[in-house]
């Protein structure tokens, strides 16, 4: 929404005769509305990141996948660790 449509949006819940406890209860919803989208995007992000790192692997099978993983322990390659919490 842009700053006029909230302006109107605000004006109009101010010219209703809410009293405190109503007043309370629609903004404890619309804070969990904002709580809740907030996690979506972030568990969006994580499910991302997975599927990047699924993709590396798409089309192999586990034999494959394993033989990799102890090719790269011998040759001691530097490992980076991701966080999936950025």
């Amino acid at each position: 929404m842009n700053a006029i449509s909230l302006n109107n949006l605000w004006s109009y819940l101010q010219g209703l005769s809410l009293s405190a406890s109503n007043q309370r209860w629609l903004g404890e919803r619309l804070i969990e509305a904002s709580v809740a989208k907030t996690a979506s995007v972030g568990d969006e992000k994580k499910i991302e990141k997975l599927n990047a790192l699924f993709g590396a692997w798409s089309g192999t099978d586990g034999e494959r996948i394993e033989n990799a993983i102890k090719e790269s322990r011998q040759a001691d390659y530097e490992r980076e660790l991701v966080s999936m919490d950025e």
